[in-house]
C-alpha cells in the first residue's frame, strides 16, 4: 500500500478517513531524509539541523504520526548510519516515510545505501510527501521550479504504476502545461495534489483524498 501526499499534514481532517484506518499505534515507522539539497546539507551539523532531535523538519515529521498515536519512529541517520544499519531500519518498518525534497537526489542516495530493492519488496505501508511521493513511480516528471529550471522526467523506485501526479497543486499555468505534456506524451491520467490532498494507491486501485483530482484532459482547468 502507498499513500502519496504533497505536505506532511496527513494528521489533518481531510486525511483522517484514510489515514486513521491504516495507522496503529504498535507500528513501527523509519524515516529516509535522503531529500535534503546537497548544497545546504553538507556535514553532521548540517543535517541535525534540519533532521536531529531539534532540526527544523522533525516536529513536521513527527506530527502526524503522533497524533494516530504512534511513538517508536526511527530516523536513518545519513552521515552517521553504515548502510548496514540503514537496511536493518527498512526491514524492520512497518512504515517507511520518505520525506520531501529533491527527488533526483533521493533515489540517488537509497541506491547508494542499497535501500532500493528492500522498499521495492517490503510489505510496509509507503508514505511519502512532495518528493517522497513523486520517487515512488517507475518514472516521474518535473515541473520547472526554482530547484529545476527545465521539463525532465526521471526514473524512480516502481512502486506505483500507470498514472502520474503533480504535487503541491496550485492551478498555476506551468502546473497544466506540465500535466498536458505528461498525458501527451507518456498517455498517463494525471492526478493533481494540493498541500491538502493525497492519493492511496493499493491493488493498482487510485483513491484520491482531500484536495486531489484526476485531471480532465479536454478541460484542464476544471480541477
Amino acid at each position: 500500500m502507498n499513500i502519496l501526499l504533497s505536505s506532511y499534514d496527513f494528521h489533518e481532517k481531510w486525511a483522517q478517513d484514510i489515514m486513521g484506518p491504516l495507522l496503529h499505534d504498535d507500528m513501527k515507522v523509519v524515516v529516509i531524509p535522503f531529500s535534503f539539497d546537497e548544497k545546504e546539507v553538507t556535514n553532521i551539523q548540517e543535517f541535525d539541523q534540519n533532521y536531529g532531535i531539534n532540526g527544523k523538519h522533525t516536529p513536521y515529521i513527527l506530527r502526524p504520526f503522533h497524533y494516530y498515536g504512534l511513538k517508536d519512529i526511527t530516523f536513518i541517520d545519513y552521515f552517521r548510519d553504515s548502510h548496514e544499519i540503514a537496511q536493518q531500519k527498512v526491514k524492520q518498518a512497518d512504515i517507511i516515510f520518505l520525506t520531501g525534497g529533491l527527488p533526483d537526489q533521493y533515489f540517488k542516495r537509497l541506491n547508494d545505501f542499497g535501500l532500493t530493492l528492500l522498499i521495492q519488496e517490503s510489505k510496509a505501508l509507503i508514505i511519502g510527501a512532495s518528493a517522497g511521493a513523486m520517487v515512488q513511480f517507475d518514472h516521474y516528471h518535473i515541473t520547472p521550479d526554482d530547484d529545476y529550471p527545465t521539463y525532465q522526467y526521471q526514473k524512480g523506485l516502481g512502486l506505483v504504476h500507470g498514472f502520474e501526479i503533480e504535487v503541491h497543486y496550485c492551478h498555476s499555468p506551468i502546473q497544466d502545461e506540465g500535466i498536458q505534456r505528461v498525458i501527451q506524451e507518456k498517455g498517463l491520467p494525471t492526478y493533481t495534489v494540493a498541500n491538502d490532498g493525497g492519493l492511496f494507491y493499493h491493488h493498482q486501485r487510485v483513491i484520491p483524498f482531500g484536495n486531489a483530482h484526476l485531471v480532465n484532459e479536454k478541460r484542464q482547468n476544471r480541477l
